[in-house]
């Protein structure tokens, strides 16, 4: 049996992403907050879409700098992950409030966070305002990642990566299934 959802929360049913710390930076001024509505876009060129909030502060720094930093967050930092989501950049520094380490990206001036388990550079090409959000289309400039837990292309077990299921719930991956042949 299945019961009806309401439309205000249908994207949950389908939004089980990992939960991402986006940084960004302008005017000397650095932020972080917490994003879980990004996709692949394109392969070729390589691109990816965020999904941030009209007025929000980070929405701002893009803008004007045209960059961002996809920092994965572990299980260990979900106390982190949910206060970055909590308050704004705007009243506080995240970085020096939410004792996380910011570090020199490879390509782009936004920062990487150092406490992260890896970190996907982009750089805008697009921007979209789509209702109550603006869509960042970032082409990748630059990634890396633990070399322990992100092996062959792929996330291992282990890694322990943080998913968001809507409001203050969030799961925690470590099981890998591999589906039979067919």
């Amino acid at each position: 049996m299945k019961k009806a959802v309401p439309i205000q929360s249908a994207h949950r049913i389908l939004n089980a992403g990992s939960v991402l710390l986006v940084t960004s930076a302008a005017r000397g001024h650095t932020n972080i907050m917490t994003l879980a509505w990004q996709t692949p876009i394109s392969a070729q060129p390589r691109l990816l879409g965020i999904a941030v909030g009209n007025g929000r502060f980070t929405t701002e720094l893009i803008g004007e700098s045209g960059e961002f930093v996809l920092n994965v967050a572990g299980a260990d930092l979900l106390t982190q992950v949910a206060r970055c989501g909590r308050v704004s950049g705007r009243d506080v520094d995240k970085f020096q409030d939410i004792e996380l380490t910011a570090v020199p990206s490879s390509v782009v001036g936004a920062p990487s966070i150092e406490e992260c388990l890896a970190h996907v550079e982009c750089r805008v090409v697009e921007t979209h305002v789509i209702g109550d959000h603006h869509l960042f289309v970032g082409e990748i400039v630059a990634a890396s990642a633990r070399d322990d837990l992100f092996v062959g292309g792929h996330w291992v077990e282990d890694a322990e990566l943080l998913h968001h299921l809507g409001g203050n719930q969030y799961y925690i991956s470590g099981r890998r299934v591999t589906p039979p042949e067919s």
